[in-house]
């Protein structure tokens, strides 16, 4: 989990996104870049320079995005989108200088160190005006180029917004052009924006309204067959209308979070999720408004109760890994070197048996349970191994179940 953006040319000025990173115990940010070529499409990796080494002396590695809007074919002069060969031009000397073990790394001393996911042209489906067989052969280009360095670097478009916002499965065409890509592997993912909002996407009202269903509308639009990854570059709990209080926003976004880390392949069990960034860790409400803006605070960074909860999911599981998922009765089951964890999202829709009480299996070593919500802990409780009843919770939220090894 990470978050972003990271934009090149604000490269040292970006201390309240490093914080908040921090404070949430993020290790991954999307860097940003508007200036990656020239007019005449000749790439300029350079322009990562500073902000890749902001990036490692602040222990948070990058995801790249090479920036491009279609309002650019418009603009004076005109910034087409480019041929293939353009963008394998520009897929082949990004990887060549920032991947780990690259010539940024090697010219700054941390050979190890580096980028190994690469997107481009972020939410193309929301102003639908680059042609989609051009935008299909800029992300061919993007992915061949970046694989002629180095095959095992993964390559994704950038995020989609409209299955979200519109409900539109063909992302407004842009899914369905680049099928072919997905299908053969040279992306390796799917990347959806999702912001649950009350009236809109409301996470309350069932699976209908998960990222899920998204993915598994999108890929079927495209006659997919192949099991891809998930992606979410962006996603957050609007704080608006009947959510605009921060205590529902927050035990809303602990919901939020596990929609988008259990995210499921075609065999309906097997985790495909990779990363999940929300929108925006660093920006406060009188400069980004209400809804999305996670910090209370700034210089220094203060979290908001979404980021409070976030930090609370990420040092309890961001050393774990997901084991097994059941999306029937929506229990995720975690596994690290000092617990298991079990979540449960307790939401009518969601889970078949939704109530008051849960069943739970608990390893052999079991001893005791920690019961925890989107407030933080909750309670302890001495536990029995085998089938388990933890009751007393409440309907509507999502809980995470947390099981110490002696």
């Amino acid at each position: 989990m990470g978050g972003g953006n990271l934009v090149t040319h604000l490269a040292g000025k970006s201390s309240q996104l490093y914080q908040a990173l921090h404070g949430v115990g993020a290790r991954m940010g999307r860097m940003d870049s508007y200036g990656w070529r020239t007019l005449a499409r000749v790439p300029t990796p350079h322009d990562f320079d500073a902000a890749m080494l902001e990036a490692h002396k602040n222990g948070i590695t990058p995801l790249i995005l090479l920036e491009y809007e279609g309002s650019y074919q418009t603009l004076n002069p005109p910034q087409p989108i480019g041929s293939y060969q353009d963008w394998f031009a520009a897929g082949e000397a990004m990887a060549k200088r920032f991947r780990p073990g690259g010539d940024w790394g090697r010219e700054n001393g941390i050979p190890d160190w580096g980028a190994t996911i690469f997107t481009a042209i972020n939410e193309p489906d929301v102003q639908a005006t680059i042609p989609r067989r051009d935008y299909h052969d800029a992300l061919a280009g993007l992915a061949d180029g970046v694989h002629s360095v180095d095959p095992k670097l993964r390559v994704v478009p950038g995020g989609f917004a409209t299955c979200n916002s519109h409900g539109d499965a063909t992302l407004r065409g842009y899914g369905p052009a680049i099928a072919d890509l997905l299908a053969d592997g040279r992306l390796d993912g799917i990347d959806l924006h999702t912001y649950y909002n009350d009236r809109w996407y409301p996470v309350t009202r069932g699976r209908a309204f998960s990222v899920q269903t998204c993915f598994d509308r999108i890929k079927q639009a495209m006659g997919l067959t192949r099991d891809v990854n998930f992606y979410s570059t962006e996603f957050n709990v609007a704080r608006a209308g009947a959510w605009e209080s921060e205590p529902v926003a927050a035990r809303l976004f602990l919901s939020a979070i596990w929609d988008q880390l259990a995210v499921v392949g075609k065999d309906g069990r097997s985790p495909v999720s990779t990363i999940a960034f929300p929108w925006n860790l660093g920006d406060t409400p009188d400069v980004d408004g209400l809804a999305y803006a996670m910090a209370s605070g700034k210089e220094p960074w203060v979290p908001e109760a979404r980021s409070q909860v976030l930090k609370t999911v990420l040092q309890l599981a961001g050393r774990m890994k997901i084991v097994s998922i059941d999306r029937r009765l929506a229990l995720y089951r975690l596994s690290g070197a000092d617990a298991e964890l079990i979540v449960w999202q307790n939401i009518a829709g969601w889970t078949d048996r939704p109530g008051r009480a849960v069943e739970l299996e608990l390893p052999a070593w079991a001893r005791s349970l920690e019961v925890w919500g989107w407030d933080g802990l909750q309670r302890r409780i001495d536990v029995t191994p085998g089938r388990f009843f933890v009751d007393g919770l409440n309907a509507d939220e999502t809980y995470m179940f947390r099981v110490p090894r002696p």
